[in-house]
């Protein structure tokens, strides 16, 4: 009583006027006010020795301040930001600081419990965690936040109004005493260990539960062995550690005659203070010490469905063997399997555990966790390299089938490579034990992922013999889609309508198996049918369904024989099919009942959902008309397509027995029923696909429905979209509000539907009545990706369905990153435009080195030659774009593929004077002996482009590197031309400009190699004549010093100096004439002139 007066004393002189004065002075209350409290309730002796007293005091007021300090520093910005200006923002900033600290002190909540009510060091307080998603903890955790945030309200200034700030500093203690006694009542099973899993034994969880005693809570009367053993059990820490300080023995094990076998460090690693647990490891005791078939690991693994990931931490730093298995061969992986909190299996698989190991059923920590329904564990162990079908052991996708009919695991591991049909124990599959269990969702989601349908375990059972076996009509229902096999047995040559009458299936299901085609008269193995265990067993509805004349209802038949009908015949005829009497039906039918076709047709509608698909099919093999108006509207297909999705099986009856489909808007009505009931499954878009096959209206639209292309993009239905777009549906239609499916596909991010619409001519610029383009809807959802196909800034589409020929077009453009897109939507690399040249042969010839490196990391082929037979790399080679040339020839280009005429591209390099491409071309392996059609050579091509070249070093180069190839440098062609006489202009005008510098320069190269000076040509030219011909003197010069026969006539019988004078190159004739004397003077003195 007195530290409870002196609290309310202490809280009542924080009346100063100094605002931190008053914060400590109200946080340093709360520490008197806990031990007041604490002592007047008899859960804390304040008759201690005086330390031990006053380090209770101490560790309490320091967890005090500590929070109070914490939202102090959370808060103090944004509180004064919103004191000064009253603006959101500091508003928003001091409601998230707040919840921060509320978060906080909710995961501490045991600390405040536990000062609360025992004594502690604040070590052994801040060690004190509880489980985040306590609500008692959630409650005490606000009840001291609002105790620190009301004193904080009090301490700073301006925040209370100055006439309530009296009165609220006077009520805060009273306040603050309530608060003390709501956590000190409340907190009392925060002491307790957290012992909660379906596995601990029943006498655990009683005396963990039960209150303690005077000899538990003191040890008295018992030995300090069962003294630590009783604290353990019932959460006592401070019990346990004194019981140790006293002399207990640390590895001692439980008596053998008690019901909890756990040994002290499994109960230690159980508690949420693991003060103990690091006792007993300092004290030596071995953490890998089997009890029980337990290891501590194993334990605090098994025990716990929400983890304790410090404590198994705690075990696996000090040396716990992750790898030990207990007697079930479960390890510490496989029991973590069952844990919501990741956390564990991660600090396992951190310790070096096996992630496939398997267990006594065979089933990994995958297929445990997988069993228990925990997707977010299986997720986490799939990406840690955990296999779905692991060696030796049975896949991970049965376990996943056998517990609720939640198909987001079995899809879980399908989207991770498990295989539909993967074996297990007896060769059961994944579908055999879903249908067994009778879950019809993940039934559906594997037969749609390509489970066989009639596949046979071990003992000849089939998924529809299951289903049959354990009375599942949903499941055979859903199997029934499938179309399995009707004739399938077991091993005992039971069927499934045996089997279902040996399982007390319902009259339903035997009803669906019939129409289903199971022969009932088929007998097993020891000749017996489902009629004889029907009849055997007393079950006579059964009885009546398999033999309708055994148990006749006559009742109905009577009654309709003589005319005595309350009710219309449509009404009779509902009843019998609701009730499933489809005998009796039968016989109303038969009598002449009088129900009409329009009648027929509104009960075919009525019953068209999936349950009732056995009198669907029964009023269709009795006539009931499909295309029927019901009120002079719509027919029933009408009505089905209106319903879309959910009308799936009735529908597909409907097509299986030919159903004409036609009529104005009947795609694009299914379609938008698909978009309003979100059936989106691949199952919906094939009976789409049927629909449009079968000749279901593609184009007509009636309101307020989309347009079937648009309502396609939005059910992410690409196939039926592509099928569209084939059949010439309009890629730019709009709908009702004046959108195309580009905008739509671009709004919901459908990248394979924009590449399929961009493909078929829709229009990525075209605008929305608000302006927007599909590119801005991009941005705005935050695509940016989507631009990639939405903006096309060089090369513009051409605003119809793209052809072959576009992509050599956007080639000449030198668009590159076009280029990439058309290859990217399917247009054949190869392909050529109206002069047969390929994307290629563009690029080349235009220069285009990135694309043409796009193009032929895309495969192209360097070797397609355009109509005029020019290919990639002489177009490259005549436009002298030497990278491109490189690029070609290191692809594998031809270097010897010639163009018409026979002109190769090592002689095209040549007669353009270019020595680089040349040299390149030899490297290649280009032919120096191939002649082309009028037997010219490379040589002979260099020649004729020396005679008019300019550049004597690249020409000189580009002989030297033919003469060097050894090439005949005096080989003549078909016209008798040698390269010398080329070289001189023999195939040029008479008086032809050219430079003599340069021929002199090739001229000495040539006679190097010793041609011929006098060979002549078929007109007798020989290179004197070619010389005095084009005015060459010094060349002229030149071949006379080396030699050359002067006196060769031509065809004509002309000398070269005549020629020289016939073109008036009087100096170059008199080149050729003899040298004569000094005229005599007396010859000119004896002339009378």
């Amino acid at each position: 009583m007195l530290a409870l007066g002196l609290g309310l004393a202490w809280s009542t002189l924080a009346l100063p006027t100094q605002p931190v004065a008053i914060a400590l002075l109200l946080a340093l209350a709360q520490p008197v006010l806990v031990l007041g409290w604490s002592a007047l309730r008899g859960s804390r002796d304040l008759a201690r020795p005086r330390f031990p007293l006053l380090a209770d005091l101490a560790s309490i007021s320091l967890l005090w301040l500590l929070a109070e300090g914490l939202l102090a520093l959370a808060v103090s910005w944004p509180l004064e930001s919103l004191r000064e200006s009253g603006a959101l923002m500091p508003a928003l900033g001091l409601s998230l600081s707040a919840g921060f600290v509320l978060v906080g002190l909710w995961r501490l909540w045991p600390a405040f419990a536990q000062a609360s009510r025992h004594g502690q060091s604040f070590a052994g307080l801040l060690s004190s965690v509880g489980d985040a998603g306590a609500l008692r903890g959630l409650a005490i955790a606000a009840v001291v936040f609002a105790v620190i945030a009301l004193g904080l309200c009090l301490a700073w200034p301006g925040v209370l109004p100055a006439p309530a700030r009296l009165p609220v500093l006077i009520a805060y203690p009273l306040l603050a005493l309530a608060a003390h006694a709501f956590v000190h009542r409340h907190g009392d099973l925060a002491r307790t260990a957290p012992v909660a899993s379906e596995t601990v034994s029943r006498a655990s969880v009683v005396a963990a539960a039960a209150p303690a005693t005077p000899a538990t809570t003191e040890g008295a009367d018992l030995p300090a062995d069962a003294r630590l053993y009783a604290a353990l059990r019932s959460g006592r820490v401070d019990i346990a550690l004194a019981a140790l300080a006293d002399g207990a023995n640390a590895h001692t094990l439980p008596l053998e005659g008690d019901r909890d076998q756990r040994t002290l460090p499994m109960l230690a690693g159980l508690l949420g203070d693991l003060k103990l647990l690091r006792e007993l490891i300092k004290r030596g005791v071995d953490l890998n010490l089997r009890h029980g078939g337990l290891t501590p690991l194993l334990a605090a693994t098994r025990d716990s469905w929400h983890g304790r990931p410090e404590a198994v931490m705690t075990l696996l730093a000090n040396g716990a063997d992750p790898r030990a298995a207990d007697s079930e061969g479960n390890t510490p992986l496989h029991h973590a399997a069952r844990s919501t909190d990741p956390a564990v299996a991660a600090l396992l698989l951190d310790a070096g555990a096996q992630v496939d190991a398997l267990n006594g059923e065979g089933f990994s920590a995958l297929g445990v966790a997988c069993n228990s329904g925990n997707w977010r564990l299986a997720r986490y162990l799939i990406e840690h390299g955990a296999k779905p079908e692991p060696a030796g052991g049975q896949p991970a996708l049965l376990a996943a089938v056998a517990g609720e009919d939640d198909p987001a695991g079995v899809q879980l591991l399908l989207r991770h490579k498990a295989r539909a049909d993967a074996r297990g124990h007896e060769q059961r599959t994944a579908l055999m034990q879903a249908a067994a269990s009778g879950n019809a969702e993940i039934v559906g989601v594997l037969v749609d992922a390509g489970a066989d349908r009639n596949a046979h375990d071990a003992n000849g059972l089939t998924p529809l013999l299951e289903a049959a076996r354990n009375g599942h009509t949903d499941v055979v229902a859903r199997l029934a889609l499938t179309r399995p096999n009707v004739a399938a047995t077991d091993a005992q040559q039971r069927n499934a309508l045996v089997l279902a009458c040996i399982g007390g299936a319902s009259p339903d299901l035997l009803r669906q198996l019939m129409v289903l085609g199971v022969d009932p008269n088929q007998a097993d193995a020891e000749g017996r049918r489902a009629m004889d265990y029907a009849i055997e067993s007393g079950r006579w509805p059964q009885v009546s369904v398999l033999d309708p004349a055994y148990a006749l209802p006559s009742n109905v038949a009577e009654g309709m024989a003589e005319g005595h009908f309350e009710k219309t015949p449509q009404e009779l005829l509902r009843e019998a099919l609701q009730s499933q009497r489809l005998e009796s039906a039968e016989a109303m039918l038969r009598l002449g009942v009088g129900v009409s076709p329009e009648a027929l047709a509104m009960l075919l509608l009525e019953f068209s959902d999936a349950d009732n698909l056995l009198c669907f099919d029964w009023l269709l093999r009795h006539g009931a008309p499909a295309d029927l108006l019901l009120r002079g509207e719509d027919g029933v297909l009408f009505h089905l397509l209106d319903r879309g999705g959910m009308a799936q099986p009735a529908l597909w009856r409907l097509l299986e027995r030919g159903q004409a489909v036609g009529g104005v808007g009947g795609l694009s009505r299914f379609l938008q029923a698909c978009l309003a009931g979100e059936y989106v499954s691949r199952g919906n878009e094939q009976l789409a696909i049927a629909l449009f096959e079968r000749g279901a209206d593609a184009f007509g639209v009636r309101a307020p429905c989309d347009p079937p292309l648009i309502a396609a993009v939005r059910l992410g239905w690409s196939r039926l979209a592509e099928m569209l777009l084939l059949a010439g549906v309009d890629p730019n239609a709009r709908d009702a509000r004046g959108q195309t499916a580009v905008h739509v596909a671009a709004a919901l991010g459908r990248e394979n539907a924009l590449r399929l619409l961009i493909r078929f001519g829709a229009l990525p610029q075209a605008r929305t009545p608000g302006g927007q383009t599909a590119l801005g809807i991009a941005l705005a959802a935050g695509r940016s990706d989507l631009g990639h196909w939405l903006e096309w800034r060089g090369w513009t589409l051409p605003g119809r369905a793209l052809q072959p020929a576009d992509l050599p077009a956007a080639a000449i453009g030198g668009d590159a990153d076009a280029v990439a897109r058309l290859l990217d939507l399917g247009l054949p690399v190869d392909a050529v435009d109206h002069q047969g040249c390929t994307a290629l042969l563009r690029a080349a010839g235009g220069g285009h080195e990135a694309m043409v490196q796009v193009l032929l990391d895309r495969e192209a082929d360097p070797g397609i030659s355009a109509r005029t037979g020019a290919t990639p790399l002489s177009a490259a080679i005549s436009m002298r774009h030497l990278p491109v040339v490189d690029r070609l020839l290191l692809a594998g280009a031809d270097t010897n593929q010639a163009l018409p005429g026979g002109v190769t591209p090592l002689m095209l390099s040549a007669a353009l004077g270019l020595p680089e491409i040349a040299g390149r071309l030899l490297v290649r392996g280009a032919d120096v002996d191939a002649l082309d059609d009028q037997g010219l050579s490379a040589l002979h091509c260099a020649a004729l482009h020396a005679f008019t070249a300019r550049e004597r070093q690249r020409v000189l180069a580009l002989f030297d590197l033919l003469l060097m190839a050894d090439l005949p440098p005096d080989t003549a062609n078909l016209a008798g031309q040698t390269p010398l006489l080329l070289l001189l202009g023999a195939r040029a005008e008479a008086g032809a400009a050219c430079d003599e510098d340069v021929l002199l320069a090739v001229l000495e190269r040539l006679l190097g190699e010793d041609v011929s000076l006098d060979h002549q040509d078929q007109r007798g030219l020989s290179p004197l004549h070619m010389a005095a011909m084009h005015g060459l003197s010094r060349v002229v010069q030149r071949l006379l010093r080396e030699g050359a026969e002067r006196n060769l006539r031509d065809g004509l019988g002309r000398t070269p100096h005549d020629l020289a004078l016939l073109r008036g190159y009087v100096d170059i004739a008199s080149e050729f004439e003899p040298a004569r004397g000094a005229p005599s003077l007396a010859r000119f003195l004896r002339d009378p002139r």
